[in-house]
């Protein structure tokens, strides 16, 4: 049975194929246009990012959650902006990450224990605000990571806060140039890195507002001993 740390079980990244862009392939420029050609690259590809949060404003899809020490974890994910995720969890991994909008739930069901976070204290808050909020939450863009064509991703992190970890946000552009969101990576105050990659993502569907929500292990257990 897989246990995740808590710290870790909320977060995620994506697991990049080294497509290597050839020396010849890329053209040489002066230093002063090369950077100037980067910052245009980067503005735009941040414009892209931002109209990626403005316009997709709820999804599911299917996760695989790579953990530190090798455990990996499969199952649902449902996500709606503002501040809205659940994680359902398909093998026998006895917790649900879920989030309200406001607060952040980890429930271990196998220890009938509930930790909570508010949602702008994780890093997940970058995946799960605006675009207006982008800025706010130290956002910088890199595009072709690694030289990974069509690939851009977002780091954050709150140079004030260094205890909330960063998150890096991978997105792929498609073939009209539009970004989809891939994956996500988050470190730890602790330097541990926590990995999730999605996929057969659909977006801007209708979820229940019952996905919001979760049955307290906590009230289950005083339950049954009353029934005992």
């Amino acid at each position: 049975m897989n246990k995740f740390a808590p710290i870790n079980i909320a977060v995620a990244v994506f697991a990049c194929v080294n497509i290597g862009v050839s020396a010849q392939d890329t053209k040489q420029l002066p230093a002063l246009e090369e950077a100037v050609v980067d910052q245009n690259q980067r503005f735009a590809a941040f414009q892209k990012i931002q109209t990626y949060m403005n316009t997709v404003n709820s999804l599911q899809a299917d996760f695989t959650q790579r953990s530190p020490g090798g455990l990996v974890a499969e199952g649902k994910l449902y996500l709606e902006r503002p501040g809205r995720i659940r994680f359902d969890y398909s093998d026998e991994t006895p917790i649900l990450v879920v989030s309200d909008g406001k607060t952040l739930n980890l429930v271990d069901e196998e220890i009938e224990q509930v930790t909570k976070w508010p949602v702008q204290d994780t890093p997940l808050r970058v995946l799960l605000g605006n675009a207006v909020d982008l800025a706010a939450y130290g956002a910088r863009v890199e595009v072709a990571p690694g030289g990974i064509d069509n690939v851009v991703a977002l780091h954050a992190v709150d140079p004030e806060r260094s205890e909330l970890g960063t998150i890096t946000v991978y997105f792929r552009e498609n073939e009209v140039g539009m970004l989809n969101l891939v994956s996500w990576a988050v470190v730890d105050a602790q330097g541990e890195t926590t990995i999730v990659e999605i996929s057969d993502t659909e977006t801007n569907i209708e979820l229940a507002n019952s996905l919001w929500t979760f049955e307290d292990p906590r009230g289950l257990a005083k339950r049954r001993r009353r029934v005992r």
